[in-house]
């Protein structure tokens, strides 16, 4: 596996796109410079300022997904509905995923709604136009990719003691690997109770903490 060092300088050049019914698309590179170094650690005060200036409602700068909301916010990569809404806890669809890395990568304008943003990775080649983009993807959909598009130097795990979560019988060894890796790197980190849920699906929440971490940040959770 990546040592952190190693890990740390990747996820910062590397953005992974979308998994959408079993296939892996390519990973371009991405760095900060395209939006500028907005990650880091965030005090609930700036938290709650960006949150107010957006006239984001149902979020609070105690909720854990609340830094990563803020960042995308001032990156410009998400706003709210016109009722201040940013919904963080609903399922996001794999056309919103795929659109919200199009959009990191430059491949799509910050503005381009989701339907514009997918289909310039239609025409850049970078999704499956023929893929059901209105289903959802489950954590170890996202984490299969991840494992993928950053090579991530995976052995199977068939040892509890080696493996970082506690729902270890849910995955297959081939995936225990992918997962340790992935924690080693800071990108995935569980649940409070140091669960994985790979069937979970992906929410809008997930979504900003995971790229808020491939775009540096230091998000705990």
């Amino acid at each position: 596996m990546f040592g952190n060092r190693r890990g740390a300088a990747l996820i910062a050049a590397v953005l992974v796109l979308a998994l959408i019914s079993g296939t892996v698309f390519a990973a371009p590179s991405v760095t900060r410079v395209i939006y500028g170094e907005i990650s880091g650690e965030r005090l609930p005060t700036q938290i709650q300022q960006t949150l107010q200036q957006a006239g984001v409602t149902d979020v609070k700068p105690s909720d854990w997904f609340a830094g990563s909301i803020s960042v995308l916010i001032e990156a410009g990569l998400m706003k709210a509905d016109a009722s201040g809404r940013v919904n963080a806890n609903k399922t996001a669809s794999a056309q919103e995923t795929v659109a919200m890395f199009a959009r990191v990568i430059g491949l799509a304008k910050k503005t381009d709604p989701d339907d514009k943003a997918l289909a310039s990775m239609v025409g850049a080649g970078l999704v499956n136009k023929d893929a059901d983009f209105t289903k959802e993807m489950t954590r170890l959909d996202v984490a299969r990719l991840l494992g993928k598009a950053l090579k991530v130097s995976a052995k199977p795990i068939t040892d509890p003691t080696k493996y970082p979560f506690k729902d270890f019988d849910k995955v297959s060894p081939e995936d225990r690997g992918i997962l340790a890796a992935l924690y080693e790197l800071g990108i995935f980190k569980g649940y409070p109770d140091k669960t994985f849920g790979p069937g979970d699906f992906m929410t809008k929440a997930m979504i900003a903490i995971l790229v808020d971490r491939i775009l540096g940040g230091t998000s705990k959770k």
